[in-house]
């Protein structure tokens, strides 16, 4: 079975994610474990989990108490868990459902992604403008926006949607003010370390 934290909240709402499969083990006790867990699930409330069913079960919680329910439950089947690294973390995840949380910030650097969408209409002339000092540590363009912004907007199509680094959120803001009807989503990061609790 494989520990992991959670990186972001789970279809925006859940930070805790069970993951279970046969493994060939015994496929009747599979079945009948399934079934008994599915009919525990039932008796839950409707928001509060999220089932998904492909090669494995996938169970997302809002509640660690029913993951560890399940868990203890269907251990022999538990292939993975996913949980927050700790409250701070938990906290974190709930009042902020579009944080990251990564090992690194965006190469490094940039705790802002911006990505636009991928449209005819989209124009990288403002950026051209506004990011005149080309400063590697405000702003970092993805490979789909540089294509644009050399290209000059002669190629109509782009292999994924424009994507901007941001360091500063005052950029993130003007970005919002000047092109919010073409931004796609706008991603926060944050470490794993600025989680960790110091050793007293």
């Amino acid at each position: 079975m494989q520990f992991k934290n959670t990186t972001k909240l789970f279809y925006g709402e859940f930070p805790y994610k069970l993951v279970l499969h046969h493994q060939n083990i015994d496929i009747d006790d599979w079945y009948s474990h399934m079934r008994k867990t599915l009919e525990y699930l039932r008796d839950l409330p409707k928001d509060s989990y999220r089932v998904r069913h492909l090669k494995t079960l996938q169970l997302f919680f809002k509640l660690r108490k029913d993951l560890v329910n399940i868990l203890d439950r269907d251990h022999t089947f538990a292939i993975e868990v996913h949980e927050p690294l700790n409250k701070k973390h938990y906290e974190h995840l709930i009042q902020n459902p579009h944080c990251i949380t990564r090992t690194t910030l965006f190469w490094n650097r940039y705790r802002y992604k911006i990505t636009f969408n991928n449209s005819e209409n989209f124009t990288a002339d403002w950026f051209v403008g506004f990011f005149n000092d080309k400063d590697p540590d405000r702003y970092r363009y993805g490979a789909s926006m540089a294509k644009m912004i050399r290209s000059k907007g002669k190629y109509e199509y782009y292999w994924c949607n424009p994507v901007l680094y941001l360091a500063d959120n005052d950029d993130v803001m003007l970005c919002k003010l000047a092109m919010n009807d073409k931004i796609f989503k706008i991603e926060t990061a944050i470490t794993f370390d600025e989680f960790k609790e110091e050793k007293k």
